[in-house]
């Protein structure tokens, strides 16, 4: 059995074209990498700020909550109308992106405002989200009813 020699020379090692190749190839995907990562960089700023905006809202509507709790233990039937007198005035005690409307609910189940009910919606707004097409959807809401009697007991927040 003879071995010819041609065979062991050539199986050793890469070619210049598959190094080549391997380099352009590699090259390309990191351009694509680069570029997905940098668009994926320059939006992560919008939710930090939603994150941000939304720790804000939450902290005022526990603020709000906390009011309504201590209004209630010291006056039941004019607590409602309490917030809302303390944020009517031009500096908006809660902040400009709180709003506050009495509502009713009609037999369908539809929300209707009113003058004045025993029901009131609170809504916090997120800053820079206040468009038409996008309103609510950074919003947190809350509703708040007259709901306990004077002689109830008094509840701790």
């Amino acid at each position: 059995m003879t071995y010819s020699r041609s065979t062991k020379i050539g199986s050793k090692g890469f070619t210049l074209v598959e190094i080549i190749v391997t380099i352009v190839v590699a090259g390309i995907l990191g351009v694509i990498f680069m570029q997905l990562m940098g668009t994926a960089l320059n939006s992560s700023w919008n939710s930090v700020e939603i994150v941000r905006d939304e720790s804000n809202g939450e902290g005022i509507m526990e603020q709000i909550i906390a009011d309504f709790v201590r209004e209630m233990n010291s006056d039941p039937t004019n607590a409602l109308n309490t917030l809302v007198i303390n944020n009517s005035s031009p500096s908006k005690l809660y902040g400009e992106n709180v709003t506050m409307a009495y509502i009713l609910f009609d037999g369908a189940g539809n929300e209707v405002t009113s003058a004045s009910s025993n029901t009131l919606k609170v809504t916090i707004q997120a800053p820079g989200f206040t468009s038409p097409a996008i309103t609510g959807r950074y919003a947190l809401t809350i509703i708040l009813a007259n709901s306990r009697a004077t002689n109830d007991p008094i509840i701790f927040y």
